[in-house]
């Protein structure tokens, strides 16, 4: 998130040097460094972390649900199945299996739902609670869990890969406006510089610039509006 946080500040910057550019008016280059800013720090910074957690818990959670099921249908243990789990390389979930070292291997499966807090976790339970009460075979049992847990991590990479290339069109497409708009500025400089002289003018620029905040929000917010269910139980 640093490095997130410091690129989009010097973004800010270049979008207000060019909103001050092409305004001529300081005063809506600094407003432009206070609105972004503000909408980062009070909104964006938050929902990005959110998301990559959420994320993260996703990918752990449908790692540890497939190792453990295949690990117990060979050895039959639900210590070794726990412990296969486990290797998922997310340090927030050891720290979290840390302090429940005097469970049982059995509930210490259950506990873990507070911290992925996913509905397919959930239906995990249900199962590994059927085999527990009727026995059987572990993965047959889990046929519809397993395919879940395919079908969601497939819908992650594609929505991913779909995001990285709406993006590369978002970036394209508002640095045209921002070219066409300098071009504006210094190809047809007089002309430019009676159009500023109208009083509306610069506002509208302005105003252009929160347009451009404004779809930077409605992609976000599209990018990141994933389809997974969160278990809202506490």
């Amino acid at each position: 998130m640093k490095t997130f946080t410091i690129s989009y500040l010097i973004t800010t910057l270049v979008v207000a040097v060019f909103c001050y550019l092409t305004t001529s008016n300081i005063f809506f280059g600094i407003a432009v460094i206070v609105i972004y800013s503000a909408y980062y720090f009070l909104y964006l910074y938050k929902r990005i972390k959110n998301y990559n957690s959420l994320v993260k818990r996703v990918h752990s959670c449908y790692f540890f649900i497939n190792s453990f099921l295949i690990t117990l249908s060979v050895k039959e243990s639900f210590a070794e199945a726990y412990e296969s789990g486990l290797r998922v390389q997310d340090s927030q979930l050891h720290l979290f299996t840390n302090e429940l070292n005097e469970l049982s291997d059995y509930d210490k499966v259950k506990y873990l739902k507070n911290y992925f807090k996913l509905a397919i976790y959930k239906m995990f339970l249900n199962v590994l609670e059927i085999y527990q009460d009727q026995g059987g075979n572990i993965l047959t049992m889990s046929d519809n869990l397993m395919r879940e847990c395919t079908r969601t991590e497939k819908t992650l990479t594609d929505s991913s890969n779909l995001g990285v290339k709406h993006l590369i069109e978002f970036i394209i497409l508002w640095a045209l406006s921002f070219a066409i708009l300098l071009f504006m500025k210094f190809g047809i400089r007089e002309f430019y510089d009676k159009m500023l002289k109208n009083p509306i003018f610069s506002p509208l620029i302005f105003i252009f610039f929160l347009l451009c905040l404004l779809s930077v929000h409605l992609f976000i917010k599209n990018f990141m509006d994933l389809s997974i269910k969160e278990d809202k139980e506490e």
